[in-house]
């Protein structure tokens, strides 16, 4: 018995689940009341997901030792795993009352408690688990992602700076408090804690990239070109250093956009899991197509994508939407009208990865579309996707560029965006849409509200300037051309968005230094979609930013009316903005240097005939621009999906699509 309990051991330490269960059958008939051998034996069988046996087995041992907890905890834990929360309190309570010191239930219940969305109770064995165990991090990193889940910023930092004290050499903690820091406000507090990480590990995955955001949003470009080159020395060696949406900030290269993804990509599918079956799936009546984000709601991505679920042919789809953002939602327009929109809409918000997913496939979606990438912090979701919720999945509108992974098979994209000899940069196979790749309406909500420009402050008679893009959009290099743009048209005023007063101070205080007055920027506080379409008129030229362009910004813009001036590169975000003004028929505005871009904006600045005839051009095209079109963009859609869902059940392999 020994040896063959042995050999079992060996087996499950390098996941031989199936061979061990074939040595337990062998030897189950002489040794079924052995409760080392039940005990193991139950192990083997909930690896390999034979739920039912393995309660069988545990209850049995149970029986045979009433007084020993092990088979208890084991029993909690599938019940747990099949989400039978109270059956699993129920047992991990009994293992814990024969031995109150027993970390894996207390730790259990923490978890089932959380399934539960019971936070209260999570604390309370979370700090139990972390009382029994103050030196295992899994606890620890819980109660952190616990924390932050509801909110307790102040018990948060107090946390991290007791495990900070306990553990000074993990840059864990420090990467963590130095997050807390920064949506906080405390800046200088948050980059000192980000570099203390940095010291302690200077291999702390993305760390540098944390700190170089950090400085981004922040208007604070001190020695940001030297942690630029390092991110770019690292990435070249495959290190992780900083994720693919900081990288799309600093870095013009789709190559090194490609590798970024991948390592990302690593990073978080590095437990590789067993892929789902799909081929049972029939080819139903009807296309399942599941829309999955966390910004169904008032965000750029929401605005963009609600009118084409709306226009969906729901004779030919059932359109599903998955949404795991945040709670507060139910007073957002966008939300109630997604809510209405889609054929049926889950709001997953409180479910984890493992329940939404399994959600997608019960519905049988044929068709996943995420629309976040790599965006969305904590909300994001990718992993649904690294295990498929669907047979076919897309990376579409959220993220511009590359998944990294080809759990994707397709991303959506226009010719603008990725030049033939660009493909190879690209884990998926690409959609090439005949005009822009991104959908926007017409029709929008518009506020009631008498807006004027002393509501913003804005002078009469001078040139406005404005840029309404993210503050981590604008470097330093920005600002410059912005500086002699300035220079250059002495009667103009720059109009920026920003509710980041450390932003606004540091990036004034660069303005002085070239003698440009305070007085010549106007920062804004960002307001409602609706009135913020209505003040962009008070605009002359948006100047946008390079490499991350301007997104649904541009759109929005162009739809007010108001020129768009962009500078194309060579990656996905950078071009963008060129994508809507070429679809727009403004392909003049899109220059290809530095030189050409301050050229352009001054010599827009100083002929007020031409300006007039561009923003003519654009207010009387909306009706016939290609870009606000959703009717056909819905229908150049729906095309791509019945063409990728035809290949699918024809067996053929995902290729490039061409519309």
């Amino acid at each position: 018995m020994t040896s063959k309990y042995n050999e079992i051991l060996k087996l499950i330490k390098i996941n031989k689940f199936n061979d061990a269960k074939k040595i337990c059958e062998e030897i189950k008939p002489d040794l079924i009341d052995n409760y080392e051998f039940i005990n193991i034996y139950g192990y083997v069988l909930f690896k390999l997901e034979n739920y039912k046996e393995a309660i069988e087995l545990y209850k049995k041992l149970n029986k045979i030792k009433p007084n020993y907890s092990l088979p208890l905890n084991n029993l909690a834990n599938v019940y747990s795993k099949l989400n039978m929360h109270e059956e699993a309190l129920k047992y991990f309570h009994k293992a814990l009352k024969i031995n109150p010191n027993y970390f894996e239930a207390s730790y259990g219940i923490s978890e089932v408690y959380f399934n539960m969305y019971n936070y209260d109770d999570t604390l309370l064995y979370l700090d139990k688990s972390i009382n029994l165990k103050p030196d295992y991090l899994p606890p620890i990193k819980s109660k952190l992602h616990l924390l932050k889940i509801m909110n307790k910023k102040n018990d948060l930092l107090k946390f991290l700076n007791e495990k900070i004290n306990r553990f000074p050499t993990n840059a864990y903690f420090y990467n963590e408090k130095a997050l807390v820091l920064s949506e906080i406000g405390r800046e200088a507090d948050a980059i000192n804690t980000y570099k203390s990480a940095y010291i302690v590990d200077p291999d702390y995955p993305f760390v540098l990239g944390n700190i170089v955001v950090d400085k981004l949003k922040h208007g604070n470009w001190h020695k940001i070109e030297n942690d630029t080159k390092e991110i770019l020395s690292k990435i070249q060696k495959k290190r992780e250093v900083a994720d693919p949406l900081t990288v799309s900030y600093i870095l013009d290269s789709p190559l090194l956009q490609f590798e970024v993804a991948k390592i990302w990509i690593n990073f978080k599918d590095s437990k590789k899991k067993k892929q789902y079956d799909f081929r049972s799936l029939k080819n139903n009546a009807k296309i399942n197509i599941g829309y999955f984000s966390a910004d169904f709601r008032n965000h750029p991505v929401g605005h963009l994508i609600s009118r084409t679920i709306e226009l969906h042919d729901k004779t030919k789809f059932n359109v599903h939407g998955f949404y795991f953002g945040k709670k507060h939602t139910q007073d957002d327009r966008y939300y109630q009208r997604f809510k209405k929109a889609f054929n049926e809409f889950h709001d997953v918000s409180n479910k984890n990865n493992d329940e939404i997913l399994n959600l997608s496939r019960k519905l049988g979606i044929d068709i996943a579309i995420d629309l976040m990438g790599h965006t969305g912090g904590f909300e994001n979701r990718i992993e649904i996707f690294l295990e498929r919720c669907a047979p076919v999945q897309i990376n579409f509108l959220g993220y511009p560029g590359t998944s990294g992974t080809d759990k994707f098979d397709y991303i959506i994209a226009d010719k603008n965006l990725i030049e033939e000899d660009e493909k190879e940069f690209y884990s998926e196979k690409i959609v090439f849409l005949p005009n822009s790749y991104q959908p926007c309406e017409k029709d929008r909500f518009l506020s009631d509200r008498k807006l004027t420009k002393q509501d913003f402050n804005l002078p009469d008679g001078k040139f406005i300037f404005c840029c309404f893009n993210l503050n981590q959009k604008i470097s330093k290099n920005i600002s410059n051309l912005w500086i002699e743009i300035l220079e250059k048209v002495p009667n103009s005023v720059l109009w920026l968005i920003s509710k980041n007063e450390n932003f606004v101070n540091n990036f004034t205080n660069e303005f002085k230094k070239k003698s440009i007055s305070q007085e010549r920027i106007i920062f804004s506080k960002p307001i409602s979609v609706e009135e913020h379409l209505v003040r962009i008129k008070f605009a002359d030229l948006f100047l946008d930013t390079f490499p991350y362009n301007a997104h649904t910004t541009c759109s929005d813009s162009i739809w007010a009316g108001i020129p768009v001036l962009t500078k194309r590169g060579k990656s996905f975000h950078s071009r963008v903005a060129g994508s809507l003004l070429k679809t727009s028929g403004l392909e003049e505005l899109i220059t290809y240097s530095n030189k050409e871009y301050i050229d352009k904006a001054v010599q827009i600045a100083n002929d007020e005939n031409y300006l007039k005839s561009l923003k003519q051009k654009i207010i009387s095209s909306r009706d016939t621009n290609p870009l606000f079109d959703s009717k056909s963009y819905t229908k150049k859609l729906e095309q791509v999906y019945e063409i990728v869902l035809k290949r699918h059940f024809s067996d053929q392999d995902p290729k490039d699509i061409y519309l």
